[in-house]
């Protein structure tokens, strides 16, 4: 392929997927983007909006929306458009599925204003493992484009060359870097919102600290580091399984916990209302629990 021609490419693709791509006004100052998602809802930034309402738009035209729900955690948030995304000429992102490369071409793609606007530059970095936000969001694996990000790019996608959709742009993720949360996030995180306006996480309703442990638990269990329990919810489902202060948590069911970031990983969503063993350190021994993971709290 001769650069005219990859420069072409790029220039139809970006033509292709604007229509993909709105801006979105949620009263935190200048506007953000958002991406289409289907013919109802747009999926923007959560730092993008503030209180109930928002407004989307393309070129003039512009269409009022209600904040679906918001997850600070993976900085996302899903609005529901009141009126027809067609009449201003919006349409919803391709997305199917697709694994992204080290090395592949792609734009990253934004509408701060009346028109869209584009940056080109390579996947530059894939992990294959789940890592937590900042703010403790679980994103199923990272993803980061060296394509440049310039203010209002947050909520904008990173498209293939072939129109796949790869991830929403975001700078709240990982501290100093501009990341995309991956189409597989993106989904799970979606069906939270659309369902309960939030992401239900489930939780412990513990304080925990992790503590280098003496040699002779490190002799009983195998384990150097566990989870000290510093303090209970007395109306948590750890004090109803029978967890106290000065426990020392183990194993969270199969799971070895080291770290408060292990049980982040842990506390998902779908293990909401399931009974999982708890592994402590109490009194000199091993003992096991049955705890029932509970919603977090609003």
């Amino acid at each position: 392929m001769s650069i005219e021609q990859l420069s072409v490419g790029l220039s139809e693709r970006a033509a292709q997927s604007s229509a993909s791509v709105v801006r979105v006004e949620g009263g935190r100052g200048r506007p953000a983007s958002g991406v289409v998602w289907d013919d109802k809802h747009v999926l923007t930034v959560a730092r993008a909006v503030r209180g109930e309402r928002a407004e989307i738009g393309i070129g003039k035209s512009t269409l009022p929306a209600k904040v679906r729900g918001v997850d600070p955690t993976t900085d996302l948030a899903l609005l529901e458009v009141e009126g027809e995304l067609a009449s201003i000429g919006a349409a919803p992102i391709s997305r199917a599925a697709s694994t992204p490369l080290v090395g592949q071409l792609a734009l990253r793609l934004a509408r701060p204003g009346r028109t869209v606007q584009a940056s080109v530059g390579i996947v530059s970095a894939l992990g294959d493992e789940p890592y937590v936000a900042q703010r403790g969001g679980e994103i199923d694996r990272y993803l980061e484009s060296d394509a440049a990000h310039r203010p209002g790019f947050s909520g904008g996608p990173l498209v293939a060359l072939d129109g796949t959709f790869l991830g929403l742009t975001s700078t709240a993720l990982v501290q100093g870097h501009s990341v995309q949360v991956p189409l597989v996030t993106l989904e799970r995180v979606v069906a939270q919102l659309s369902q309960h306006g939030r992401v239900r996480e489930s939780y412990l309703g513990l304080v925990l600290r992790p503590t280098r442990l003496p040699r002779s638990v490190i002799d009983a269990t195998g384990e150097h580091v566990g989870l000290f329990v510093l303090d209970v919810d007395a109306s948590g489902p750890g004090a109803a399984s029978g967890l106290r202060y000065g426990d020392t948590v183990l194993h969270l069911g199969d799971d070895t916990v080291r770290t408060v970031e292990d049980v982040w990983r842990f506390l998902r969503a779908d293990r909401v209302g399931r009974a999982v063993p708890v592994t402590v350190w109490r009194d000199g021994k091993v003992e096991s629990l049955s705890l029932t993971l509970g919603a977090r709290p609003s």
